[in-house]
């Protein structure tokens, strides 16, 4: 009987309870489940040390967090304190994602212009202006009663885009368009919401408008039966860097089995519905009248381009909705497409405008590709610094075994060879993290792109690069490449600041989440100085900084189709082209 006693104490040994289980999760539920993603961001978090000198926030800290969470009540309230947890490292590549199909709609667009929240566009099918006669650009000055701007601040809490005005304007979004999967109280919500919108003359009216409801709403996350560890035995932990959970007992780092994911680069944020011109293939503002369109009207376009005269010069124009082609097994269809347009505007334009405003991201070497038609000088791209993890190192080691008789280019039997042993190195220290490793090609420079005879054939006029706070991860390192390689003058405002390869785990097995973690940190080719942040080659929050400060988000520009903009940036190009000449 002793024997047999001391093998129950020694071994982990679950019970579960048999008798019926609440509705909602147990307090020792909800603890157990946050274990798993404080545990997951521990193993995999990249910018851990980023975070804690930039942002002030420590994923060990847990104490706070775990007092939140028993005072929750129920579910819901508990996976709000997971979204807020996450959003803590006010990162856009990290967050927690409920198992929610639900989301509520208003059918009218808001976002912030010169710092107040306006109406951008209205669904008059669902809102017909008999019944709710607002319109775009007036200023939605209360909701629900209170302040919208302290609705506002309030959403931000769970969700944030890695810099403070990025970051309001995507929780604007989410003021009229609330979707569960982000917004855990949303399934809360009452049948209408009211809102006092004030005209351009300041008369005020208040509309009631009934929210549109689709998908399963999420109430509670039980009944589930208790899990309990057998009395008397504790699993090995290391109780030197996390709070305790609950009196002397430490936080069990590797409690519950997680899912592996296979990793992905720069993965594309999830598009909003209600942002306009986020991913789009057209631009958000009106080009000029004189403008002749060549790209953009077929589905099988992959840009948006044209050229137009301003002040004597041809001006030509591309957009890049994004950086994530549809199929990568016949990726050579879009840079054919890039090639032949950029070799067109080569030869019939004076400067050339490159526009990634609003573009959610993608694959960074498919951007990293496009740049090389853009210069006719070798170019660095971008750095990864990996947060070493098995699941990398076996990743690594599998394709370092792969020769150029497996079908590899010799360039890729070196890089994954190099690749293996940073990340071979890292894994052995606490926390490591790789230098920078080189992903789209033997080292972290390139060649540009060049003819049968060897000959650069990309363009060598001026070029200038129209960016914004929503142009993202990808965008943002096409953007870095541009301005360290004197490619392009940017123009406009600084980019999201979305510096990571990113991956998905289940985490919270209760809860049935699942959490997006910043994998590596992405690295420029030379160190910056930005406000707020301290001298680094890092794009993550930093983003990348404008060479011409520029703003759309103004009720002109949104009234008339930002024609100052457009005047602003012809201007911009026009003068680059004349310094050129001089």
């Amino acid at each position: 009987y002793q024997r047999l006693s001391h093998l129950v104490r020694a071994s982990v040994l679950i019970a579960v309870a048999c008798w019926p289980a609440a509705a909602q999760l147990t307090v020792e539920q909800k603890l157990a489940d946050f274990q798993t993603v404080v545990a997951l961001y521990a193993k995999q978090y990249a910018p851990y040390e980023w975070k804690l000198e930039t942002e002030k926030f420590d994923l060990y800290k847990v104490a706070p967090w775990v007092d939140r969470i028993r005072k929750t009540t129920d579910d819901l309230d508990y996976l709000q304190v997971l979204s807020e947890y996450v959003a803590g490292f006010n990162d856009i590549h990290s967050s927690y994602v409920a198992k929610s199909t639900f989301v509520a709609d208003l059918h009218i667009y808001t976002d912030i212009y010169d710092g107040k929240v306006l109406i951008e566009q209205i669904d008059r099918s669902y809102l017909p202006v008999s019944r709710f006669p607002f319109e775009v650009g007036d200023e939605v000055v209360l909701f629900d009663g209170r302040p919208v701007m302290e609705v506002v601040r309030e959403i931000s809490r769970g969700v944030k885009f890695a810099n403070e005005r990025s970051t309001m304007r995507y929780a604007t979004d989410l003021l009229v368009f609330r979707d569960q999967s982000q917004l855990p109280l949303a399934s809360r919500l009452g049948d209408t919401a009211t809102i006092v919108v004030r005209k351009v003359d300041g008369l005020e009216s208040s509309h009631t408008i009934r929210w549109d409801k689709s998908g399963f709403p999420v109430t509670k996350l039980g009944p589930v039966p208790n899990v309990r560890f057998a009395a008397g035995v504790r699993a090995n932990t290391d109780e030197t860097e996390a709070e305790p959970l609950e009196g002397d007992k430490p936080l069990e780092m590797n409690a519950a089995r997680r899912l592996r994911a296979r990793l992905q680069q720069n993965v594309v944020p999830a598009a909003r519905r209600h942002l306009t011109g986020f991913g789009a293939r057209g631009p958000i503002f009106r080009l000029p009248a004189n403008f002749v369109q060549r790209l953009g009207r077929n589905r099988a376009d992959y840009f948006y381009s044209g050229t137009y005269v301003s002040d004597g010069k041809r001006i030509g124009y591309i957009r890049i909705s994004d950086f994530l082609p549809t199929d990568f097994s016949v990726l050579f269809l879009p840079l054919r497409q890039w090639a032949t347009e950029i070799a067109f505007l080569k030869a019939n334009t004076d400067g050339l405008v490159v526009d990634v405003m609003r573009n959610p991201g993608g694959f960074g070497c498919y951007g990293a590709d496009l740049m090389g038609y853009l210069t006719t000088k070798r170019y660095f791209t971008f750095g990864n610094e990996i947060r070493s993890t098995l699941d990398w190192v076996q990743s690594f080691y599998d394709l370092a075994q792969l020769t150029v008789d497996d079908g590899l280019e010799p360039w890729e039997v070196i890089m994954f060879g190099n690749a293996y042993k940073d990340v071979l190195t890292a894994f052995g220290e606490n926390r490591g993290r790789t230098g920078p490793v080189a992903i789209c090609g033997a080292s972290l420079e390139a060649d540009p792109v060049v003819d049968r005879f060897f000959q650069p054939i990309g363009y060598d006029k001026p070029v200038l690069l129209l960016v914004d706070e929503f142009t993202t991860s990808a965008g943002d390192i096409f953007a870095s490449m541009a301005q360290d390689n004197a490619i392009a003058t940017l123009y406009g405002y600084r980019t999201a600041g979305a510096g990571g390869a990113t991956t998905e785990n289940v985490a919270g097995f209760y809860s049935e989440g699942s959490a997006r973690s910043t994998i590596s940190l992405l690295t420029r080719a030379k160190a910056y100085t930005a406000p707020g942040y301290p001298t680094s080659i890092y794009i993550e929050n930093v983003g990348i900084q404008p060479d011409l400060p520029a703003d759309y988000m103004t009720r002109e520009n949104l009234m008339n189709r930002g024609v100052g903009y457009v005047e602003g940036f012809s201007k911009a190009i026009v003068d680059l082209i004349n310094q050129k000449g001089q």
